[in-house]
C-alpha cells in the first residue's frame, strides 16, 4: 500500500470536480456522485444518523438521512464520495468498516465541497471577502475563514475588516 498524503488526497478531489466539469460553486456532489454511478437513496432515519454506504449487489450505495436538512445531506455525500474516491484510486484500502478510520474521507470531502481552484478563483473575483464566499460555496463562515487561511489567501491577523 503506497503511503499518500492529504495533500494527494485534496488533488485526488480536485481534479475529480475538474473531471465531473464543475467550474463555478456550489460544487453539486450529487452530480459528482453520478458521474461516478453512485446511486443515492434518502430515506427517513434515526436523528444521529447522517448517512452510509451499503453494498447492494455487490456495489455501493449511498444511503442518506432524508430528516437532515440539505446542508447536512451534501456535507455527507461528500464524506461517502470521498470513501468511494480513495477506493477506486487504491482498492487495497478498502471501506472503514470496523476501523472507523475516517480521515481519508474527510479530507477529500473538504476538497470536494471547497475545491483550492474554485475557492482563490472566486476570491481573487470578490476580494477576500470570506462571507459572501461562504454563502457563495453554502459552508458555514467560519470553516469558509479557515479554509482560506489554510490556502494563504487570508493572513490570520485577528482583525477582519467589514465593508
Amino acid at each position: 500500500m503506497p503511503l499518500r498524503t492529504d495533500v494527494y488526497y485534496r488533488d485526488l478531489a480536485g481534479e475529480t470536480v475538474l473531471r465531473v466539469g464543475i467550474s463555478e460553486p456550489p460544487v453539486d456532489v450529487w452530480a459528482v456522485a453520478q458521474h461516478f454511478g453512485l446511486p443515492v437513496r434518502a430515506t427517513p432515519l434515526p436523528d444521529f444518523f447522517f448517512g452510509a454506504l451499503i453494498a447492494e449487489d455487490g456495489m455501493p450505495v449511498a444511503v442518506l438521512n432524508s430528516a437532515k436538512d440539505q446542508l447536512r445531506q451534501r456535507n455527507a455525500l461528500a464524506h461517502l464520495l470521498g470513501h468511494v474516491l480513495a477506493v477506486l484510486d487504491d482498492p487495497s484500502l478498502g471501506y472503514p468498516r470496523a476501523t472507523g478510520e475516517h480521515r481519508v474521507a474527510d479530507v477529500v470531502a473538504g476538497e470536494l465541497v471547497a475545491p483550492a481552484f474554485l475557492v482563490t478563483d472566486q476570491a481573487r473575483k470578490w476580494f477576500n471577502d470570506y462571507r459572501y464566499l461562504a454563502r457563495l460555496f453554502a459552508v458555514p463562515e467560519s470553516e469558509m475563514l479557515d479554509r482560506m487561511k489554510a490556502l494563504g489567501l487570508i493572513k490570520d491577523r485577528g482583525i477582519y475588516w467589514d465593508y
